[in-house]
């Protein structure tokens, strides 16, 4: 699952990323990448959040030369029931890649050209994620992110909903995404997690975008027995990312700013440690006056088996 990200983005680190040149050491002349972002639809109704949940803003690539603000979660088109961002983008912010043909809100979404038609498949540019790591110990949220600090481009797919609801970016139309995600079994992030975001190789952006629907398939499962037009590896297995323990409070929504992605030391460890150390010495003090109590009862005891054995000796006296 991805339901937190790190959606600070802005069109300069787009443009670096896929705008980037190499130099051909033969001829000494530098070359462009095949991808080049030159304009940013409402670019300035991108709240760029370190800690962005559904329904917040985040860099949607739909083309190969244009990046839209839509809003994470999608809702689709037909959607008939009045308009609620608290309940309505958390129901499908995320897609399964197994079963993205299957299901009729994601299987629409899943055409080529979503700049012209307003649906269709896209790429989320985000700078990281944050995913929480469950055991017996507690949970512990880690960031996610390229080691490289380069953008992550992450598949999804995007759909428009139009209603008079609602208003976001000055019109009645409103843009929304759904992140693909994959069984994270056979990748570096399986200890973290069971599933993950499907990321692609920047090489693969125009591929996605672009290429015919019914090759989809086979393009998500990219595994070491499947290539795409002769070409494999398309899909990030983890190898280039990093990643490291950041602050519980990131499960607050309303937490933002630099301390989002500041690594810290696990603490859910710790702390399941300190509650079981202060249990313990509850325990030991409780043995411990049990014990005394268990001595002043017996000290007691004594005393009244004493003064039952003297008894008969005191009558003599008396008499």
């Amino acid at each position: 699952m991805c339901g937190r990200v790190n959606a600070r983005v802005s069109l300069e680190d787009v443009q670096k990323l896929f705008s980037a040149v190499k130099e051909d050491k033969d001829e000494e002349e530098k070359e462009e990448k095949d991808v080049k972002i030159v304009t940013w639809v409402n670019e300035g109704a991108h709240a760029q959040l370190r800690n962005c949940a559904p329904s917040e803003t985040v860099a949607t690539l739909v083309a190969e030369d244009e990046v839209w603000t839509t809003r994470f979660g999608l809702i689709p088109s037909y959607k008939k029931s009045t308009y609620d961002r608290k309940r309505d983008h958390y129901v499908a912010f995320n897609c399964r890649s197994e079963t993205i043909l299957e299901r009729q809100m994601f299987n629409r979404c899943t055409e080529a050209n979503a700049k012209d038609k307003g649906r269709g498949r896209a790429v989320v540019l985000i700078r990281g994620f944050y995913e929480w790591k469950k055991d017996k110990m507690g949970k512990q949220p880690y960031y996610v992110s390229r080691k490289d600090g380069e953008l992550l481009c992450v598949c999804a797919v995007m759909d428009t909903y139009k209603g008079d609801d609602f208003c976001d970016g000055g019109g009645e139309i409103l843009r929304t995404t759904s992140l693909l995600t994959r069984d994270s079994k056979g990748t570096r992030l399986s200890w973290l997690h069971d599933r993950m975001p499907v990321m692609l190789k920047k090489e693969a952006v125009k591929t996605w975008l672009t290429d015919n629907t019914k090759r989809i398939a086979s393009f998500l499962k990219d595994d070491e027995t499947t290539t795409h037009r002769g070409r494999g590896g398309v899909i990030e297995k983890g190898e280039d990312l990093q990643w490291y323990p950041v602050t519980p409070e990131m499960g607050k929504i309303e937490f933002q700013g630099d301390a989002c992605v500041k690594e810290v030391v696990a603490v859910a460890k710790k702390n399941t440690q300190d509650i079981k150390s202060m249990f313990a010495k509850v325990v030991a003090k409780q043995s411990a006056e049990k014990l005394s109590q268990v001595k002043i009862d017996n000290a007691f005891a004594e005393t009244a088996r004493v003064d039952k054995e003297d008894e008969p000796a005191k009558k003599k006296l008396k008499l």
